[in-house]
C-alpha cells in the first residue's frame, strides 16, 4: 500500500475494536515523536506532562489530590477545571435526570465518579460529566463499570477526545446504551445509541425535544440551554 486512500480502504472492513487498537497505536506513536501532540494523548492541562503509574497508584493519587485525573493504561493526566457555562449545562441535565429517576433503582453520578474500563490489555479510568447507573450492587468499588448512559459536556481542550477516543471506547462497554455529547456554547446535543449502531442523532436549535431512550425521558432543548446562552449574551 502506497497511498492513504489505499490504507483507508484496507482498514474499512475491520471491526470497531480493531479500529480502536489501531487508533491507540497511532496515538502512542504520534506522542512518542512529538510533545506537541498533547490533546491526542489526553493532556488536559496544557504544559503538564503525563505521569506514569499503576492503577493502584492512580487511585492513591486521586485520594490525596484536589483535582481530578484520568488514567489510560499507565498514563495519568490532570483535568483542567470546567467553565461556568459547562457547569450550568451539566447541572441542568443532572437535575432533569435526577428528578426523572426518583423512585427507580438508578443513580445519577457527576464527574467525581470514575468509570473504570478494561479493554483488551488496557486499563482505563475516565471521569465523565454525568453517568447513570442502574446496578446498585456494583456501587461499592473504586468506580462504576456498568453505566447505562454517559454524558460529556464538550470543552475546547477535550472536544476531540470526547468525539473520537471516548466515543470508540464507550461503545465497548456492554452496559452503555447511549453516549451523549453536549455543546456548552450553542443549542447542540448529539446522542450515539447502541440500538442505532452508534449512528449519531444530532439535535440543533432551541425547539427540538431530546429523547433519552435508555431512561425513557424526553427533554426540551430550551430547558438545557435557554438561561445559559441568554446569560452569555
Amino acid at each position: 500500500m502506497q497511498t492513504l486512500e489505499e490504507i483507508r480502504r484496507a482498514l474499512e472492513p475491520l471491526s470497531a475494536f480493531e479500529h480502536l487498537r489501531i487508533a491507540n497505536w497511532l496515538r502512542d506513536l504520534a506522542f512518542s515523536k512529538s510533545n506537541e501532540v498533547r490533546e491526542v494523548a489526553l493532556a488536559y492541562v496544557p504544559g503538564e506532562p503525563p505521569q506514569t503509574m499503576t492503577l493502584e497508584e492512580y487511585f492513591e493519587l486521586e485520594e490525596r489530590s484536589e483535582i481530578l485525573h484520568e488514567f489510560f493504561n499507565g498514563s495519568v493526566h490532570a483535568m483542567s477545571g470546567p467553565s461556568v457555562a459547562h457547569e450550568r449545562v451539566r447541572h441542568r441535565l443532572d437535575m432533569a435526570f435526577s428528578n426523572h429517576l426518583k423512585g427507580r433503582p438508578c443513580e445519577v453520578f457527576a464527574s467525581k465518579a470514575r468509570l473504570l474500563i478494561q479493554v483488551d490489555w488496557r486499563n482505563i479510568s475516565y471521569h465523565p460529566d454525568i453517568m447513570i447507573d442502574c446496578q446498585p450492587e456494583s456501587w461499592n468499588g473504586p468506580g462504576l463499570r456498568n453505566p447505562t448512559l454517559v454524558v460529556e459536556v464538550l470543552s475546547p481542550s477535550t472536544e476531540n477526545i470526547d468525539k473520537r477516543e471516548k466515543a470508540e471506547i464507550y461503545r465497548l462497554v456492554d452496559s452503555i446504551e447511549e453516549y451523549v455529547l453536549v455543546a456548552q456554547d450553542k443549542y447542540e446535543l448529539t446522542i450515539h445509541r447502541r440500538t442505532d449502531g452508534w449512528w449519531p442523532q444530532v439535535y440543533r436549535g432551541p425547539d427540538p425535544t431530546v429523547e433519552f431512550r435508555s431512561i425513557a425521558l424526553t427533554l426540551p432543548m430550551r430547558s438545557i440551554y435557554d438561561d445559559v446562552l441568554l446569560a452569555r449574551g
